[in-house]
Formats: structure tokens, C-alpha cells, sequence
């Protein structure tokens, strides 16, 4: 995972078509910035991180486009270079051990903290995971709560979760009290 950490001189912002819905993606030159499934939330987190918002230019490189799609839509990491604007240490290591959830698959806050060998930082893993700018590519959708029960989505919101886990083959629904939960005998 190649990263950066300067503040880039030129912000450019686009959108993708996915089968989920479109994909608003900030990027500077050969760097991916942000991704969102909300337009307004990209431009004011762009703002809110660099200072000022991106211009719109719909000619991002195709190699660009290809490795975003293929990671989202495909079983491959994203391969090109990320910017990562103010992380800790800390926070990168759960987005990087993150990448090890399979397409299909669900794991706990939990199941990630103990793997990051802080098993009593569940809580301390889903902020680094509401601070994910890249929530299609690293992703942060595998991740639920103990109970079963989704939990909050930074790249666009429950719905957008349960559309993503859906597309991945991972069965959900709404239990009684009208949150999304997986399916009884899924989890991980």
C-alpha cells in the first residue's frame, strides 16, 4: 500500500458507475484521495482534510478507474498509490490488516482488534474504520459488530453497507427493531 502524506497541489473529483450505485472518487495525479457513495460528504471531507474542494474532471487515467473497479467488483487489492492525509500508525495498521477479509466475508470490531494484538481496542478500530477514506477499496463493510448487527458505514451510509455486503454473496436483513443484521449461521 503505497501512501502519501503532503498535501497534493491539484484535487480532482469524479463518479463512477457500479452495480450498486455511483461512486464519487477524489483523486491527485496518479493518487487516489477519497471515495464516497455521497457526493456533498466527498467534497466537504476533501474540504475538511486539504483545505479547499476538488474540481470536476472526468478524465482520471483509465489505469486509474481499472484498479478501483477491479478491487471493488473483483478479489484484488487496490494496487495503485493512496494518499492518506493525517493518519496514525495505528489507524493505518487496521486499514491494512482490513485488506485481509475476504470478498464474501464478515468480521468483527473484535476479531480486527485481536488480530492488531490490542484485543480490548474494538472501539478503537471502528473510529479508524469511520476514518477510512478509502471505504470501497479497504473494506471496511466487512467489518460488523459482535452481535450481528451492521453498524454504521462512513462510505455511504447502512444502505450502502447492506447493498456492498449483498453484492459480496453475504445474506442480510432487517430484524424487528429495523436495524440490518446478518442472516442467522453468517459471520465470522
Amino acid at each position: 500500500m503505497q501512501t502519501q502524506t503532503l498535501v497534493p497541489k491539484s484535487l480532482y473529483h469524479t463518479v463512477l458507475e457500479t452495480p450498486f450505485g455511483k461512486l464519487y472518487v477524489a483523486y491527485a495525479e496518479k493518487y487516489l484521495c477519497l471515495l464516497s457513495g455521497d457526493e456533498l460528504k466527498l467534497r466537504l471531507d476533501i474540504y475538511r482534510l486539504y483545505g479547499r474542494f476538488p474540481a470536476r474532471n472526468d478524465a482520471m487515467s483509465a489505469r486509474m478507474i481499472a484498479n478501483i473497479l477491479t478491487s471493488i467488483l473483483g478479489d484484488r487489492a487496490y494496487r495503485g498509490p493512496l494518499w492518506f492525509p493525517s493518519h496514525t500508525p495505528f489507524q493505518r495498521q487496521v486499514l491494512k490488516k482490513l485488506q485481509e477479509i475476504p470478498r464474501g466475508e464478515v468480521r468483527s470490531y473484535g476479531w480486527l482488534a485481536k488480530r492488531l494484538e490490542h484485543p480490548r481496542a474494538s472501539r478503537a478500530v471502528g473510529n479508524a474504520l469511520a476514518w477510512n477514506p478509502f471505504p470501497f477499496v479497504i473494506p471496511c463493510h466487512r467489518v460488523i459488530r459482535a452481535d450481528g448487527r451492521l453498524g454504521k458505514y462512513s462510505g455511504g451510509g447502512d444502505n450502502m453497507k447492506v447493498r456492498l455486503l449483498t453484492y459480496e454473496g453475504v445474506s442480510v436483513g432487517q430484524g424487528k427493531d429495523g436495524t440490518w443484521r446478518l442472516h442467522e449461521g453468517q459471520g465470522g
